[in-house]
């Protein structure tokens, strides 16, 4: 896990079986599974956001790209860079998902590409979870009474 990745409460991070990569830049949002199969690897590239309560199984997410709340992505999948992949998508084992694509349902299908300007606000959020991760590390207060700062 890079030291500049964030992921959230609850997030389960579970690399028993094979290595699990988190790009720099990346956030693992709130409730989010992270799992690997013997042999099979997952790898989240740079500037990913994955959304609330994703699951994501021993796939590939190439950098610059959002995966949606709750979506499901299986085995051998790979989702290519600059790519959002809609809220509750599933992507099926081994589906590969083109560079540059916006992609929704279930099973996920493309429905459109993405333009210059979606690329830029995909980074700029990624951005944003940096920035928060920071900030609630230097925020961060202990507030039971018993514990001494």
């Amino acid at each position: 896990v890079s030291t500049q990745s964030t992921w959230g409460f609850g997030a389960v991070i579970r690399g028993d079986n094979s290595k699990i990569t988190v790009g720099e830049n990346s956030n693992v949002q709130d409730g989010c599974v992270l799992h690997s199969d013997t042999g099979l690897p997952l790898t989240i590239g740079k500037n990913v956001t994955i959304g609330h309560m994703a699951m994501l199984h021993s796939c590939t997410i190439e950098d610059n790209t959002l995966i949606g709340i709750g979506a499901v992505i299986l085995n051998n999948a790979k989702i290519g860079r600059n790519c959002i992949v809609g809220a509750n998508s599933l992507i099926t084992e081994g589906k590969q998902i083109p560079d540059n694509s916006m992609v929704t349902g279930s099973p996920g299908k493309v429905i459109k590409s993405v333009d210059h300007q979606t690329e830029k606000r995909i980074t700029a959020n990624a951005e944003v979870y940096v920035k928060k991760w920071k900030r609630f590390l230097s925020d961060m207060k202990v507030t039971d009474p018993e514990v001494k700062e």
